[in-house]
């Protein structure tokens, strides 16, 4: 089967829609990214503020940073969410919101979890 020109390049012009809808969502995410990062960036700058305010030092803050690497056994500056015991004994998993044995949200979670 020989195609026209004609179906052809609507086939073209197709593939170069779909390709540009790819590029946009991409460039949508990589825009979420960068706002993540600011509002870290933020974030963290003000927690440095507030520590150095109450007599912090730069090798405490090296300290703790080490401290919490290692909460995974892993020297690698990545922050790995863990399991942790929910109140009925059951062991949460880190994206989970609630218990799947009791339905209560899992104690001691860290205000970083959502982040």
């Amino acid at each position: 089967m020989v195609m026209s020109s004609n179906t052809a390049g609507v086939r073209n012009s197709m593939a170069q829609n779909v390709a540009m809808d790819a590029k946009r969502g991409t460039n949508r995410e990589l825009d979420v990214i960068d706002e993540r990062i600011d509002r870290l960036t933020m974030l963290c700058e003000a927690m440095w503020e507030v520590i150095c305010d109450a007599g912090g030092t730069p090798e405490a803050l090296a300290a703790k940073l080490n401290e919490l690497d290692m909460a995974d056994g892993r020297r690698d500056l990545k922050r790995r969410k863990m399991p942790v015991r929910c109140n009925c004994g059951a062991m949460v998993p880190p994206k989970a919101k609630m218990c799947q044995f009791c339905s209560e949200p899992p104690p001691n979670r860290s205000f970083f979890d959502p982040v």
